[in-house]
């Protein structure tokens, strides 16, 4: 039985309730199983696939030297893989010639449309929350910390690329802790958070440098615009938001360096 899937990894948003999800990314294609891969039926025109170079008629053998057989497998090897990571690709064109790309993993265009509008070069909403990583502090307010600037990131527990980037997050925290300050922000219950804070410092993926914050309910990630995890805002030194991305990998070096940039 042939499968067709159709414009790979579409994400849906509520922009109602900001249901927040994973981001996971795309490759814009139609494929099928066939007896030596999975075909790729069209790639649709400027999305990652057709920049990475596939054609209708390409056959995927391996992502990342992993074998795959099926379009289930396929999705399950590029789903693992973050938003701003490249993966490596080998396929036989439709002469049947083994060939090699790299593709870049990207949200669905639109995706951050939303929160863009709604937040960049604007005053970023203020908020209070519960200080969870420093026993000095107990409560944050945006609006009481002005002077320096501020990374801001959107995670949770039960996201990968979320527990992927935070021994990133952390050492950028360390090695900017005098000029940036950097704040992890989740919605779940303290005790999640409080579990999570515990082994990650243990096992020194997180530091004291990072302000890990819980926001009760849902008023920050809604007004923040909040569509999927992992999420970086940027912020200038009068709280203005400056740069938004959601992902890792190349996103959030793009992060840091707007931070840093912004420190001058």
């Amino acid at each position: 039985m042939k499968i067709l899937i159709t414009s790979l990894f579409l994400l849906l948003i509520t922009t109602s309730a900001f249901a927040q999800k994973q981001l996971k990314p795309w490759m814009g294609v139609h494929i099928e199983k066939v007896s030596n891969g999975v075909l790729i039926k069209k790639a649709v025109t400027d999305t990652p696939a057709f920049r990475a170079g596939f054609k209708a008629g390409d056959i995927v053998q391996s992502i990342d030297d992993v074998k795959v057989s099926t379009p289930a497998e396929l999705i399950q090897i590029i789903q693992s893989k973050g938003v701003g990571h490249k993966v490596k690709i080998k396929y036989l064109d439709s002469m049947r010639k083994e060939k090699e790309t790299t593709l870049a993993l990207e949200a669905m265009p639109g995706i951050l449309d939303m929160a863009k509008k709604n937040l960049l070069n604007k005053l970023a909403p203020d908020f209070n929350a519960k200080v969870f990583s420093n026993p000095n502090k107990k409560e944050f307010s945006l609006s009481k910390e002005i002077g320096k600037v501020k990374v801001i990131e959107f995670w949770a527990t039960w996201c990968g690329a979320c527990m992927q980037a935070h021994p990133i997050v952390s050492q950028f925290a360390s090695e900017n802790k005098k000029n940036i300050t950097v704040i992890s922000i989740s919605d779940e219950e303290p005790r999640l958070i409080k579990k999570f804070l515990h082994h990650a410092k243990k096992n020194k993926h997180t530091s004291n440098d990072v302000l890990f914050l819980q926001a009760a309910g849902t008023k920050i990630m809604n007004n923040y615009f909040v569509p999927a995890l992992p999420m970086f805002l940027v912020l200038d030194k009068k709280n203005k938001v400056r740069f938004l991305t959601i992902g890792t990998g190349n996103n959030l070096n793009q992060a840091f360096e707007m931070a840093k940039s912004l420190v001058k």
